[in-house]
């Protein structure tokens, strides 16, 4: 449990500061590659990116990284904000994959091949450390 959580802590600390920073800070976001540059994605797919899902995110995007800190030291509270914390992911995840996969069928501008991989990719790694702290969640829960 103890390398799952530094992976979930790490993880989601990720997205969490990535998220925070293209809502504050877009321009440094761009930078570090966080965030597609504006002139590179269609304009309603780089508002809801980073501003609606940054605020939200910056907002609640906290709790799977916090959750993973804890179950690192033992806190009994782990589990439930895991189970928060995943489900916030889980959800943040499906967005990013499903907002490019239908903007780019309907021929809109979802940033360069690296950076859409990038996203699927993150994304991915999101999901699969939210499915691994639900389950262990439940274990803690039901033992």
């Amino acid at each position: 449990m103890l390398l799952i959580s530094i992976a979930v802590l790490i993880a989601g600390l990720i997205a969490w500061l990535g998220q925070s920073l293209a809502f504050l800070a877009p321009s440094i976001a761009v930078k570090l590659g966080v965030l597609e540059p504006e002139d590179e994605v269609d304009p309603t797919l780089y508002v809801v990116e980073a501003r609606a899902m940054g605020l939200s995110d910056m907002l609640l995007g906290w709790t799977l990284p916090v959750s993973a800190l804890l179950m690192f030291i033992g806190h009994r509270i782990w589990p439930y904000l895991a189970l928060i914390g995943s489900g916030i992911f889980i959800y943040f995840s499906a967005v990013i994959i499903l907002n490019r996969v239908y903007l780019k069928r309907r021929g809109k501008k979802v940033g360069r091949s690296a950076s859409e991989r990038a996203a699927y990719v993150f994304s991915a790694i999101w999901i699969v450390c939210s499915l691994v702290m639900i389950g262990l969640a439940a274990a803690e829960l039901s033992s």
